[in-house]
């Protein structure tokens, strides 16, 4: 009775896995065909609202290079596109989150809010819109609050030990936003791809 127990919980277990095969289960963003139809994709320059010039460009790359590493579309010229990436970037902001023992902040977190749509210029219909995204990473602004020893840091850092202490507090705190704000745009490039893709 055991040995008839355990061949049917392994038969529900084969018919699980072959039944979400059936139903299209597949990881995000592996999508071939763009919201509209299509696979020529154009993106725009966002319209920048924050006071971070430069920013809008920095989207732009972010997003055409995570398009060209799946590799499922073409990015073209708006002539040519049968589908156009446009949006605004609302807002990017930073947060003290720790303090240090007197009550200066140690640690901030960097949050962009963008909008983004996909527009078919055939029909100048608009087939995909996100309101409202939101990313968010952390830095630290003084040493005591970068870990060296982390894979993040030993990753994607452009610093090393020895630099941190020549920095001041200022040139670190300038240095870890920056690098957040790129992680920012890579996480952001990536989970809006997905999105766009999943069409959801």
């Amino acid at each position: 009775m055991r040995d008839l127990g355990i061949a049917r919980a392994i038969a529900v277990a084969a018919l699980a896995v072959l039944g979400s095969s059936a139903c299209g289960y597949h990881f995000p963003g592996e999508g071939t065909t763009l919201p509209g139809g299509g696979t020529r994709i154009h993106v725009t320059t966002f319209t920048n609202q924050t006071r971070d010039p430069g920013l809008e460009n920095a989207v732009r790359v972010a997003l055409e290079d995570e398009i060209a590493r799946r590799g499922n579309f073409q990015i073209v010229s708006s002539g040519d596109a049968e589908v156009v990436l446009e949006g605004v970037i609302r807002s990017l902001w930073y947060r003290p989150i720790a303090f240090s023992n007197s009550d200066e902040a140690a640690q901030y977190e960097t949050i962009m809010e963008l909008s983004a749509l996909l527009r078919d210029p055939r029909r100048n219909a608009i087939v995909w819109r996100v309101n409202n995204f939101r990313e968010s990473d952390s830095f630290g602004a003084v040493p005591d609050t970068v870990v060296v020893q982390s894979s993040q840091f030993q990753e994607q850092s452009t610093l090393n030990e020895e630099n941190l202490l020549q920095l001041t507090d200022v040139q670190l705190s300038e240095s870890q936003k920056q690098e957040a704000i790129d992680r920012v745009l890579e996480n952001m490039s990536r989970d809006v791809y997905n999105a766009m893709v999943e069409n959801f």
